[in-house]
């Protein structure tokens, strides 16, 4: 177990957002970082000790990370008030966190540094080393389990958020499955250097996935926003899930969102379980479908194979120019997954018209990856396949 103390302001409302995330053990109101020893709320209150009213949070770092807990943390505050969060005002409402260790001061300063880059003002939200931390009286453990109807500087919908986010990440974790926890990082490659380096998994398997998903289809855009930003996997697919459950009654909002949030779409299968029934079926009735010559020409092969794999949408449509043109620009691709990516579009194009695809092979099929042209050929006949791997 770990340790991190946070300062929200009104620390009955922190500490009753922060308890309900799964993973979050335990949690105690208390005074931080002041000059006073052992002080008392009434001391505290006159804003003369120089502490803060904070919640200490003990937390399991195999089910929730620092970082999450960090993100989490900053959407029940207003980070650009200076000592003042809803209507309390003083420096005992000053936002802050504060740690133990310099690992975690680090974290933390990758978290601040994310969150400041959404901003044009600078936050001010304290981040230091924690100097000291005394517990608060007993009446204020827990004030508002105990009075439910008490003074919170929470919005019900922030509160609600918590509640919601930590359903979904328990229901996932109901479904978790032992030896697919063990497999699956293997499987989609997080070891040191991998493409999916430091990729965690709960071990869920998508049927299960999408039945969390489907469950929880209606919740709010900053829930989803929230769950692809999870260190885990299944959380990050349950997410783009429901925004595939969205798109039905809400497409133009669904795709900008998608769009948008890129930076969570970050393994095969979350672009492959995505792409083609978000983007690629909003591109269907458009005319510019510039937006995947954008997404090909980024330096990310996950936005690379957006592109590439949203075609799939378009062929199904008996549209192909578009996979052909992106399959064109990627006959370079040095990633085996674009070369599989671009291999799979085009075999895709080939069930549908073998002369178009044969065409692109007779051209090109020399300068293809041998995996891209493996793909691409799979469904042709042997003697088509022997043909073309020879021209290899």
């Amino acid at each position: 177990m770990k340790d991190i103390y946070l300062a929200g302001g009104c620390f009955w409302g922190t500490q009753h957002y922060m308890s309900r995330f799964e993973g979050v053990v335990g949690t105690v109101t208390g005074y931080a970082n002041g000059s006073v020893p052992h002080p008392t709320y009434q001391q505290v209150y006159t804003d003369g000790t120089g502490h803060v009213e904070c919640v200490k949070v003990t937390y399991d770092p195999e089910i929730i990370s620092l970082a999450t807990l960090c993100r989490l943390f900053f959407r029940s505050i207003d980070p650009l008030l200076k000592d003042r969060q809803g209507n309390d005002i003083g420096t005992r409402y000053r936002t802050g966190i504060y740690w133990l260790d310099d690992e975690d001061g680090r974290i933390i300063d990758s978290i601040y540094d994310e969150v400041q880059a959404r901003y044009d003002s600078p936050l001010m939200v304290e981040k230091c080393r924690l100097e000291c931390f005394f517990p608060a009286e007993e009446y204020h453990q827990d004030y508002l389990v105990r009075n439910p109807d008490g003074y919170c500087h929470l919005s019900p919908s922030e509160l609600r958020f918590a509640k919601t986010y930590a359903s979904v990440t328990r229901a996932l974790i109901s479904c978790s499955d032992e030896e697919k926890r063990i497999v699956l990082p293997r499987f989609f490659k997080t070891g040191k250097g991998e493409y999916g380096e430091g990729d965690r998994f709960l071990g869920v398997t998508v049927p299960n996935t999408r039945k969390v998903a489907k469950e929880y289809a209606t919740v709010s855009w900053d829930l989803i926003e929230a769950l692809l930003e999870s260190e885990w996997h299944e959380c990050r697919l349950c997410a783009l899930l429901m925004l595939v459950e969205r798109f039905r009654k809400n497409p133009d909002e669904t795709v900008r969102f998608y769009l948008n949030h890129t930076e969570g779409i970050n393994n095969w299968d979350l672009v492959d379980l995505s792409a083609p029934y978000i983007l690629g079926r909003y591109l269907t009735g458009k005319k510019d479908r510039s937006v995947l010559y954008g997404l090909a020409s980024s330096s990310s092969i996950w936005k690379q194979r957006i592109a590439v794999v949203s075609t799939l949408a378009l062929i199904r449509d008996n549209k192909f120019d578009d996979t052909m043109k992106l399959a064109g620009l990627f006959l370079d691709a040095r990633h085996d997954l674009m070369q599989k990516a671009v291999g799979w579009m085009l075999r895709e194009v080939g069930k549908r018209n073998e002369a178009l695809l044969t065409g692109f092979l007779d051209e090109y099929c020399a300068q293809m990856p041998r995996t891209m042209l493996r793909y691409a050929i799979e469904k042709l006949s042997p003697d088509q396949r022997a043909h073309y791997m020879k021209r290899r």
